[in-house]
Order: structure tokens, then C-alpha cells, then sequence
């Protein structure tokens, strides 16, 4: 590649000062600045560190069971007609989930710095048993910060977190009635600003700069083992990837190897009442600009809704944002009926459980394989479903015995 291709690459991620085009960097509190500046300057150490990369990669292979099958749906292909459907297996990784990429690199990360406790903020709780049992991993405490209503929805998930020793605190919004994961980001980063001896793990592309970069870095391991694999298996790059989207790093992390691949469609699936790509409008908030579901006068965030935790969000990453406003990636959303309605045909056909957010970016990737015969289409199941199936069992009801 030319200097001139490396310069203009979309894989470059933000500029000097935090920004992916006007999207992005650091819309925080005077007293977050000083540990924003120390995670920066630690992160581009890290990063050049040999050292610290080869622990990174060691416990990708042997702790995480990386790399994940790039697997060929054959009866889903069949059943649905049209395109070739192959699935990366995120969901095969340890604790089931994407998220543990991006805890585990935080934590070595962490522990690069000398912090010596860990916070983090959960939606569905992938994030927050990721880092817990990292932090069991690495003898070091964890709290998360979880929305009530999700604490609910999420009691395994909870449970798994509680059982690798870390705490689990409540956070509810401005009634005091309900909480998620908005309620979740906003009590963790409140957290951190009164105590800077810990360190915050972010779980998402979110936040105010350098989380977006660094959970894109620990993330795009994902989309680096498809382009090997796909390459391996069909001697060429798909013709789309999907994934679905709630802050982002599940998309960025699949996506991101493929942004100067422009012979490669690029597809973000948000929920229905959570699309804040698809619906929202730009606005700033929890130390970010990007695109948000928020009232007209931009002082407040509108009530956001998910059959999947982890996507039930009123914003995404700015990276994202941005990847928006120049049209590289195509944004969309399922409804919570095509989702559940794929959920359960990967588990008829493929003998696959999905957690629900992928169930979103399948539905999609059905949708999209019926218009193109003969097409390559690589859609990342990034969790596993056993959190959902006390949901699942009870939206199902009678149908389960027919």
C-alpha cells in the first residue's frame, strides 16, 4: 500500500485530537481529564510494547480459544435460498461472547498502569461477566454497574459476575423507577471521576476519547480472522458483512479490517426502538458527540426499548457516526418480532443458540440473502443465548411443546 492509500485509509481511526470527523473526543469533566490523558498516553505505549502485545495474543489463544470457526450455515443457506450465509462464531469464545476481546485487553492494560481495581458498566451483562472474570483472572476486584430493569432481565448473567467475585451495583434513572444501560454508562463514569485510582473498562465503542480507539483495537482481532477465513475458504472477500449494534464494538470489531475494502458492503443492525443511527439526530452527551436518540432541544435522551439488553441503547460510537455521515456503512434495524422470529430458526436449523442482539443482525442477513443468489454473506453471532432462554421460554409459552 502507498503512503498516500495508508494516509487515507478509514482504518487510521481518529485524529490528534480524538475526533473521527466532527464526531467523537473528549466532552468531559475538568476532573476525568487528567485519567483520560494517563489511559491515552498508556494505550499508545501498550500498543508499541511487544511485550504486552504477546501476553494480549497468548491469552487470545489460550484463554479465549481464539481464533473462532468462520462457519458455513449449509442448512440455514438452504432453508433461506439465495446468497451463501457463513457465521463467525464469537459465541464459541470463553464466557460466550465478543466482549471478553476487548476485557481481557483493558485488563492487561489496566494492570500495564498499576491500577489495581477494575469498573465497568453492563447491559445485557456480556460485558460485565467478561470482565469479572478477567479480574478473577488477574487478581483483581471488579464492580459493575448495571441498569435495574436489566439486573432482571440478566439474573444469569448477574449470577455468573457475582460467582467470579465482582459487585454488582444498581443504577436506576432520574425516577428512581427503571434503569439501563444509559443508567449504567452515566453512574459508572460518576464512579471513576471520585476515584482515579481505578480504572474504568469501557465495553463499548463509546465514551469520550480514547475509549472508542481502544475498544476498536482490542476488537478488531474479529474481523481480522475473517478475512483470513473467508480468504481460506472461498478464495475471495464476502460480498457483505453484518452485525448487529447497540454502542458499537461488536460492528467495529467485525467491520473494521474491511473499511478500505469498497467491493465489501459493510451492514449495522440496531433494534427497532433503539436506532439511534438509523433515527437520531447529533447531539453530545456521556463524553461523546455522535448520533442519539435525544429530544429536539438536545437536553434530554428519549426512552429506548430492545428485545436484546446489549442493543438497547440511545446512542452509538462515534466511529460509527462518522462511518455514517460518509456512507461507508450501511445502518438499518430489525424489529424485535423478525429478530426473535430468527432466533429461533439458527436454533431449528443449525442447532445454534443466539443470544438476542445477533438475532438482530441475522434477521437482517436473511433478509438480505433472499435478494442476492449466489452472493457470500458473513453475519457475526457475537453471544450465545443461554442468558435469553428464560425470555425465550416465556414468549414462546405453549408453542414450545408443538
Amino acid at each position: 500500500m502507498s503512503q498516500n492509500s495508508l494516509k487515507n485509509s478509514l482504518k487510521n481511526g481518529p485524529n490528534e485530537k480524538g475526533y473521527y470527523g466532527e464526531f467523537g473526543s473528549r466532552y468531559a469533566p475538568e476532573i476525568l481529564m487528567p485519567s483520560l490523558i494517563e489511559l491515552e498516553k498508556a494505550f499508545n505505549s501498550a500498543i508499541n510494547d511487544k511485550k504486552f502485545i504477546e501476553e494480549f495474543e497468548f491469552y487470545l489463544k489460550e484463554w479465549v480459544g481464539r481464533p473462532n470457526p468462520l462457519y458455513f450455515a449449509e442448512e440455514l443457506t438452504k432453508k433461506i435460498g439465495g446468497a451463501k450465509i457463513y457465521l463467525k462464531s464469537d459465541h464459541l469464545n470463553h464466557l460466550g461472547a465478543h466482549k471478553i476481546n476487548n476485557s481481557l485487553f483493558q485488563i492487561l492494560l489496566a494492570r500495564y498502569m498499576g491500577k489495581t481495581k477494575l469498573l465497568c458498566e453492563t447491559g445485557a451483562g456480556a460485558h460485565l461477566i467478561a470482565t469479572a472474570a478477567a479480574c478473577a483472572k488477574f487478581n483483581l476486584p471488579c464492580i459493575g454497574y448495571m441498569g435495574k430493569d436489566d439486573i432482571v432481565k440478566q439474573s444469569t448473567n448477574v449470577l455468573k459476575a457475582k460467582l467470579f467475585g465482582s459487585k454488582v451495583v444498581e443504577c436506576v434513572d432520574g425516577t428512581g423507577k427503571k434503569g439501563v444501560l444509559k443508567d449504567a454508562c452515566t453512574a459508572v463514569l460518576k464512579a471513576w471521576s471520585n476515584d482515579p485510582d481505578a480504572y474504568y473498562c469501557c465495553g463499548s465503542t463509546i465514551g469520550p476519547h480514547p475509549f472508542p480507539r481502544i475498544v476498536q483495537y482490542a476488537q478488531s482481532v474479529i474481523g481480522r480472522e475473517i478475512k483470513q477465513q473467508i480468504l481460506e475458504k472461498e478464495g475471495k472477500l464476502p460480498d457483505a458483512i453484518i452485525a448487529c449494534i447497540g454502542g458499537g464494538s461488536n460492528l467495529m470489531g467485525a467491520i473494521h479490517e474491511f473499511l478500505d475494502d469498497s467491493e465489501v458492503n459493510l451492514y449495522g443492525v440496531e433494534a427497532e426502538h433503539s436506532a439511534a443511527l438509523t433515527n437520531g439526530s447529533v447531539g453530545i452527551m456521556q463524553g461523546f458527540k455522535s448520533f442519539m436518540l435525544q429530544s429536539e432541544d438536545g437536553s434530554a435522551t428519549l426512552p429506548t426499548s430492545s428485545l436484546a439488553s446489549g442493543i438497547n441503547f440511545y446512542s452509538a460510537g462515534p466511529e460509527h457516526a462518522y462511518l455514517k455521515s460518509i456512507g461507508r456503512v450501511n445502518y438499518t434495524y430489525a424489529t424485535d418480532e423478525k429478530a426473535f422470529e430468527a432466533f429461533q430458526l439458527l436454533c431449528k436449523v443449525e442447532g445454534i443458540l443466539p443470544a438476542f442482539e445477533p438475532s438482530f443482525a441475522l434477521a437482517k442477513t436473511i433478509e438480505l440473502a433472499k435478494k442476492m443468489p449466489g452472493k457470500i454473506l458473513v453475519c457475526n453471532i457475537c453471544g450465545r443465548g443461554d442468558k435469553d432462554i428464560d425470555t425465550a421460554e416465556k414468549m414462546l409459552g405453549d408453542k414450545l411443546d408443538k
